[in-house]
């Protein structure tokens, strides 16, 4: 048989090499579009999830940052906290603490001094307030503590034993509000909620990164960025930074 005889019934070795080339080519691309489509497929959950994050994460910070310096409604040292000391500040963990009166109804003055180390509180109207709650106690020179409320009685609050930084005299003010820090722990990349009465640390917000803050015109106004990431590090989601930017009504006192 002549090699012509050969062709005309059949492939040649070329051939073959060239169809099998083709064929590696062709899967290789649908391979490629496999593990993209797949790729993108774990991408999309992991990236939904960030934004959702993020929104929480502005959600809480905005809620808490809109009350900032939030004060008494009545007496002689009603108004903004700001009237009295920053309501908003770096905590010495690099977070920011943040102060406010949390209700009108559970506000009062003391008819008996408050000196350090005291576990009762003489007030005129003790009613409104709660058991297990906080509140602040703030003078005129601008003294002011957290306290822990254990119990109430009509014109009594008996607070958790602490240390305090100021005695107060009859006539300070006092009401049922919050002190909370809010920091980032780089360890376990959580953003993390202390209650300053108690101590109490509750983890808000998991994968971020860091946290800064900017305070502006004069203390005026937060800026706070937070940088988001995924749960497992994935070079197709890249980390997802935030911002929300607030001029607290409480805190524009000229």
């Amino acid at each position: 048989m002549s090699a012509r005889d050969a062709g005309a019934g059949g492939f040649s070795l070329v051939e073959l090499l060239i169809a099998m080339a083709m064929m590696v080519a062709f899967g290789s691309v649908v391979m490629a579009l496999i593990i993209a489509g797949q790729s993108m497929a774990r991408m999309q959950p992991e990236a939904a999830d960030l934004q959702q994050r993020a929104r929480i994460a502005l959600q809480t910070l905005g809620a808490e940052l809109a009350v900032a310096g939030a004060g008494f409604d009545r007496g002689p040292l009603a108004g903004s906290l700001a009237r009295h000391f920053p309501p908003v500040v770096p905590s010495s963990d690099g977070g920011i603490t943040l102060w406010y009166i949390a209700g009108r109804a559970a506000q009062t003055t003391l008819v008996a001094p408050l000196v350090q180390g005291a576990t009762d509180v003489f007030v005129e109207s003790a009613g409104a307030f709660s058991s297990a709650s906080t509140a602040i106690v703030l003078d005129s020179r601008g003294c002011r503590d957290v306290l822990r409320i254990d119990d109430v009685t009509s014109t009594l609050l008996q607070i958790r034993a602490g240390v305090r930084g100021c005695d107060y005299d009859a006539g300070a003010a006092i009401g049922q509000g919050e002190v909370r820090t809010y920091r980032v722990d780089p360890a376990t990349r959580q953003l993390l909620r202390r209650d300053e009465a108690t101590g109490t640390t509750v983890p808000i917000l998991d994968n971020v990164a860091a946290m800064t803050i900017e305070y502006l015109d004069g203390g005026r106004r937060v800026r706070m960025t937070l940088r988001l990431t995924t749960a497992v590090s994935n070079p197709l989601v890249p980390s997802l930074e935030i911002s929300i930017d607030v001029a607290p009504a409480n805190l524009q006192v000229l």
